[in-house]
């Protein structure tokens, strides 16, 4: 496999993690910025916040259901990281109340060397990069994870995010559901574009 190499995926091969680790900071579009780190069970309460604030359309878009808020079983899904077949990420901004986050990924191997993604950016925070970085940045570990395919189902009616993953060369694949795309990412031998 071919090394990953571009700023955010570059960085060191360790975990991101709120404690340890340093925390990674992306600047965004329009010059604000963000702090990058590892999800952990500590991020339920936050995380169950962030889903709340999102709006129905984004919370379909990433949970497919019109849900408020997620089920214990899911606050344990997306903050839990196991690596190299679990990472999950979440982004930070630091307000006059404390930091609230405004972003997550995450990645789980579901073969051998495949993993399926996940993504999803609060709708005050959409449109300034956010995501692509965190694509980046979550295909570049699971590159560095030996993973060969990276994989992630899209609502038909995403266009936003068709749109985004076409850009970073995803193969877009109809789904025997004919609401839902496959998006696929080939990891050996590519870079990640900013």
């Amino acid at each position: 496999m071919e090394p990953v190499t571009n700023a955010f995926t570059a960085a060191r091969t360790d975990l991101i993690a709120r404690n340890g680790s340093p925390a990674r900071s992306l600047t965004l579009k329009n010059g604000s910025s963000v702090l990058l780190r590892t999800a952990s069970s500590q991020d339920a309460s936050a995380v169950q916040e962030f889903v709340r604030g999102l709006s129905c359309n984004s919370r379909r878009n990433r949970f497919f259901a019109p849900i408020r808020e997620l089920s214990s079983d899911q606050l344990d899904r997306v903050t839990r990281s196991r690596p190299p077949g679990q990472l999950a990420l979440v982004c930070e901004t630091a307000q006059a109340s404390g930091q609230r986050i405004v972003a997550m990924a995450q990645y789980a191997m579901c073969e051998a060397l495949d993993a399926e993604f996940a993504i999803v950016v609060d709708d005050a925070w959409q449109r300034q990069s956010l995501g692509t970085q965190l694509l980046n940045v979550l295909a570049g570990h699971a590159a560095r994870a030996g993973l060969a395919e990276f994989a992630g189902l899209v609502l038909a009616d995403n266009w936003p995010m068709l749109t985004l993953l076409t850009r970073l060369d995803c193969e877009l694949i109809t789904d025997c559901d004919p609401y839902v795309v496959r998006a696929v990412k080939h990891l050996r031998g590519h870079e990640f574009a900013a």
